[in-house]
């Protein structure tokens, strides 16, 4: 469970890397990606371990991997799309423009360009990525990662009632009848954030917190605002 653990937040470190980098040089500034307060985003971490998980050790040649994490990516990817949608109203991707897709939720091409991806991922970066999993496991005498996981959980808990306290008080502020924007790929305020060109509601939420105390679930939405700037709000 340490190894899988560390493995999960690894990647969701790498992941947010990734998108704080990418988003900061298109913002042309510093953007803290990820819902959660700290520098992780779990949808990598997740998807990443699901196909080390789930890919076969002895899976022949090459050819036979990469076919192999065809299958698993597009499979994981279906069902991610599909829980997502079911349980939680929100679709992040929709590939219905995309050659030879399926419900819009997974397509051959984007399938192929996973996979090989992964195929990276498995041979070149994930040994190397273990290695020095294992050197900070045992360096720490295995204390580290339980710090870690401790600190992730907390910081799941402060989402959760950040979650429940914000919509709350901000829902009485904003139209909660549209749908939610999906640049928010960790844990959302369902319907709270959406996509609108108007930005009166967001001064309005702005100006709202400037006169709140400075909570932590204050200070947090305040963060979100300012790192995903495309965000909007609805005024009623």
């Amino acid at each position: 469970m340490e190894s899988l653990f560390m493995t999960f937040f690894a990647y969701a470190f790498i992941g947010w890397l990734w998108e704080s980098f990418y988003c900061s040089l298109k913002a042309k500034h510093f953007v803290y990606r990820g819902f959660l307060l700290g520098p992780y985003c779990p949808v990598y971490g997740f998807g990443v371990s699901a196909v080390l998980l789930l890919v076969p050790e002895n899976a022949g040649t090459l050819l036979n991997l990469y076919l192999n994490i065809v299958v698993i990516v597009t499979v994981i990817e279906f069902l991610t799309s599909w829980i997502l949608e079911k349980l939680f109203n929100m679709k992040l991707w929709d590939y219905t423009n995309v050659p030879f897709n399926i419900e819009g939720r997974v397509a051959v091409p984007v399938s192929l360009f996973w996979g090989v991806g992964c195929l990276v991922l498995i041979k070149l970066i994930n040994p190397v990525i273990q290695e020095l999993l294992s050197d900070f496991s045992q360096m720490t005498n295995h204390i580290g990662p339980i710090i870690l996981f401790v600190l992730f959980m907390l910081d799941c808990l402060s989402t959760f009632v950040f979650t429940l306290t914000t919509k709350k008080e901000v829902e009485a502020i904003v139209d909660t009848t549209d749908t939610e924007n999906a640049a928010l790929k960790e844990y959302r305020l369902k319907n709270l954030f959406i996509n609108n060109k108007s930005s009166e509601g967001r001064e309005k939420v702005l100006e709202w917190l400037g006169n709140r105390p400075k909570k932590l679930h204050h200070r947090h939405l305040n963060r979100l605002l300012s790192n995903y700037p495309n965000l909007r709000f609805k005024k009623k």
